[in-house]
């Protein structure tokens, strides 16, 4: 399905915040950074690159030979490997994927914690802008929405473009990376000033969409 984004959300500090509408400057982390670091679930998520959850409701099993029989409680297991390349750069999108209509649109108080200012973004001109760049940079990359799902239930393999429902309040659109090297990657991307308007992330918070802004 074709989704209607409405607008891309940046949030974060002031001064990284200005330096992404004056020069278009783009740090994309790595997914190792994502998995260690604890802040609550705000950038850290510790499911981050995992291949596979596995979840088993409580049973028993018997040994043949002996004829015992033992319980177990639910089983929740995940598959990682140890370090996962590539790197990643999200964006809150305003999108009917995420809405389903303007009265449900709000954005949820916990983005403050991304830091006190934004950008409302136009999508096409920044994905194009984005695409240009990691094309002329001879860089490898997907972007998509992220998709949310319950770990205590599912139990399949789990792509880079999913997260916890946890996260689901971060509607998030993100750019994956793919690099052999676990570093960090800052890239330049051309001023914004033409496709974005700054804010303080307090006075977004009350923002509210028109009817039939998200068809």
């Amino acid at each position: 399905m074709n989704y209607n984004i409405k607008a891309f959300i940046k949030f974060g500090s002031e001064k990284n915040i200005i330096d992404l509408y004056n020069n278009g400057t783009v740090f994309l982390n790595t997914i190792q950074y994502f998995r260690n670091i604890e802040d609550g679930e705000l950038r850290g998520d510790n499911y981050e690159g995992v291949s596979q959850i596995i979840n088993s409701l409580p049973g028993t099993f018997k040994i043949k030979e002996s004829g015992q029989e033992f319980k177990y409680e639910k089983i929740h297991l995940r598959k990682s490997f140890r370090e996962v390349l590539g790197n990643i750069y999200s964006l809150y999108a305003i999108s009917n994927k995420g809405f389903q209509n303007h009265q449900d649109f709000k954005i949820d108080e916990r983005l403050n914690g991304f830091g006190s200012h934004c950008l409302v973004i136009d999508p096409k001109s920044f994905i194009n802008k984005m695409e240009k760049t990691l094309h002329n940079l001879g860089y490898s990359y997907n972007h998509g929405f992220v998709d949310y799902y319950d770990k205590e239930k599912i139990c399949r393999e789990v792509s880079l473009f999913e997260k916890p429902l946890e996260f689901e309040y971060q509607k998030e659109f993100r750019f994956f990376l793919k690099n052999e090297k676990i570093e960090p990657v800052k890239i330049q991307i051309d001023s914004l000033e033409n496709c974005s308007e700054l804010f303080r992330t307090e006075d977004i918070l009350t923002l509210q969409l028109k009817p039939k802004e998200l068809i």
